[in-house]
């Protein structure tokens, strides 16, 4: 394929037995290769570039690591609920895709304490001019490990690009049936594919994936994305063993079948009801920037369970029952981590409803909310009050202080005056449609009472109405008609870590659902702009500028963000770690001062 100049991005830091129609790829053999490298230039730097041209047959493998010198640190953790399925591919819940964060190396890593996303598997990467192709430059000391009941840990072989491929096909694949697949409609020949009745190995060659050799991977795209590095974090696009799946099914993943390749491996019988058991990989080749060798996991229903046990200093974190919320708070506050979540709530409008068609109405409606208030007396306090869209933790997102114009009275007052209508009260009566919990009636309610206070509305000219959550999508939804309301609640949660997943994939006037039914202007351009970029640092700027445009004092404001979700987990003071507020927590980061903790157990 004639790619033209590539563009170097290196980043400086750091289920199925059988399927449809064909399967997915078979387990090939390959002629036995050479690694050589070579040092080339690329845009003024020095870059070395391993290649596979044969592959050399496999010397017995050294462990890389082990534990440091005495007691192995143990960090002691609990886990709401159990473990539904250890297959990349397949997992959703929290609980699995904790797991897997730990079980499976990936094309890339997201950093939670720096908000950035770094090479994992992808020691680094280039990108054509058109920003279509990927050319992804793999380790080539990452193994795939495997308990052996009379050796112990064993490497099994290296993981490859052919991996991979495996993985994405099966991604794409229907008889699959992998979650959220659309994320990946990106990749050329992927929709096409998700969408077959039937599936043969030719189809399959068609998705937009290539292994140019062992450790070199191809993938294009149907369209310039930037973003993408951060869409090779998820889980969907970890590699998996294609001759694991392919011999022992649905099974793959159970204890005695195996195989990972990630920071910890799994010991034997170690997933229970109410245990699972990590330990230190000891072939990673990668820094540990944490000091834990075991992981201990409790799978426990009652979260005040948890609690007790993380009392009696048992386990280092716990999640913090509602009931135990203010008693801790008041006594050792310094236990309690905040932890944001990527989940937005927001106040929508109809852009063709009389009412609020022009932005001044919208900006006096936004700026006239008290979202303290709100946070504190229907929410409990777990919420940070959002002045723009995109939550802290999102790459590219400003953070939460900046750009917007949050509560502001006088500021609602005067664009109130100056939308033309002068008063509220002139305004046409509103229809505010809310889900039917007895919380979404609250939230309205309270927001109806600030409108009265602070711009003069009177309760009557807004209706709040009830509905079931479908209803309510179906009838904001552009094509709804007379179904529609003049304003709405709804929420956003990331499918991937990056600003894209947020202006570009809600608020953008055709590449979105666009349910205010914005039209297109400026700051579309400018989120294709960004969205096209590679540069971090260009994009982020282009990002301010986006969101500026929406919720500054001069803002569109087509939606008006309320507030990001928080959870509260109880943490011992021997543990620092930065939690994951996207997919699954990283072991490998967490760091216990193990004679604090011998110490304050043993009291």
């Amino acid at each position: 394929m004639k790619m033209g100049k590539l563009r170097f991005c290196r980043r400086v830091f750091v289920l199925v037995a059988s399927l449809v129609g064909g399967g997915l790829l078979g387990c090939q053999q390959r002629p036995p290769a050479v690694v050589t490298q070579e040092v080339i230039t690329v845009e003024g730097q020095m870059v070395v570039v391993t290649r596979l041209v044969r592959q050399t047959v496999a010397a017995p493998v050294t462990p890389l690591a082990t534990a440091a010198p005495g007691d192995p640190i143990e960090l002691d953790v609990s886990l709401s609920g159990g473990v539904t399925t250890l297959d990349p591919q397949l997992a959703v819940e929290a609980n699995d895709l904790t797991l897997i964060e730990n079980l499976f190396v990936g094309l890339t890593h997201y950093n939670h304490r720096q908000n950035r996303v770094e090479p994992e598997l992808a020691q680094s990467w280039e990108v054509s001019e058109d920003g279509r192709t990927w050319i992804f430059h793999l380790r080539s000391d990452v193994y795939w490990v495997r308990r052996e009941a009379e050796s112990g840990l064993q490497a099994v072989r290296l993981v490859t690009a052919h991996d991979v491929v495996y993985a994405i096909r099966r991604v794409c694949h229907p008889a699959v049936a992998a979650p959220e697949v659309f994320i990946f409609f990106i990749i050329q020949g992927c929709e096409e594919v998700s969408r077959l009745a039937e599936t043969t190995e030719a189809d399959l060659a068609e998705i937009g994936v290539r292994a140019l050799d062992d450790f070199t991977l191809q993938i294009s795209l149907t369209k310039p994305a930037g973003y993408f590095p951060a869409l090779t974090t998820l889980s969907l696009l970890r590699p998996v063993p294609a001759e694991r799946v392919e011999q022992f099914g649905a099974e793959w993943t159970a204890a005695e079948n195996l195989v990972s390749s990630g920071p910890f491996w799994l010991t034997a019988n170690a997933v229970t009801e109410t245990r699972t058991v990590l330990r230190r990989n000891p072939y990673w080749p990668l820094p540990f920037t944490g000091n834990v060798d075991r992981v201990n996991l409790l799978h426990l229903a009652d979260e005040l369970d948890a609690f007790k046990l993380w009392e009696d200093k048992e386990l280092d974190t716990s999640p913090l029952p509602a009931e135990m919320e203010s008693e801790m708070m008041s006594r050792s506050p310094q236990k309690v981590v905040q932890i944001p979540e990527q989940v937005v709530f927001y106040l929508a409008y109809n852009l063709d409803s009389p009412a609020f068609r022009v932005p001044e109405v919208r900006r006096a409606f936004g700026a006239a909310i008290d979202r303290t208030r709100l946070i504190e007396e229907i929410y409990g306090g777990k919420g940070i009050a959002m002045l723009h869209f995109a939550p802290a933790g999102v790459l590219g997102a400003p953070p939460v202080e900046q750009i917007g114009v949050g509560y502001d009275p006088d500021y609602a007052r005067l664009q109130m005056q100056a939308s033309g209508f002068g008063d509220c009260r002139l305004l046409p009566p509103i229809t505010y449609l809310v889900s039917a919990s007895d919380l979404a009636l609250r939230h309205a309610e309270l927001l109806r009472e600030m409108w009265v206070k602070e711009l003069a509305c009177t309760e009557e000219q807004i209706t709040i109405e009830q509905v079931q959550f479908g209803t309510l999508l179906a009838n904001t939804r552009r094509q709804a008609g007379a179904m529609r309301p003049d304003i709405w609640d709804l929420g956003w949660a990331s499918y991937y870590p990056d600003e894209n997943n947020w202006v570009g994939d809600v608020l953008h006037c055709t590449d979105s659902e666009n349910r205010p039914n914005r039209p297109c202007s400026e700051v579309d351009d400018l989120i294709r702009q960004a969205a096209a970029t590679v540069s971090d640092v260009e994009r982020e700027a282009l990002y301010r500028q986006v969101e500026s445009l929406f919720f500054s004092r001069e803002g569109i404001e087509p939606l008006t963000p309320l507030y990001m979700r928080v959870r509260l987990l109880a943490r011992q003071s021997w543990l620092s770690f930065t939690p994951a507020a996207f997919g699954g927590e990283q072991f490998d980061t967490y760091v216990i001062d193990a004679t604090t903790k011998d110490l304050e157990q043993n009291r």
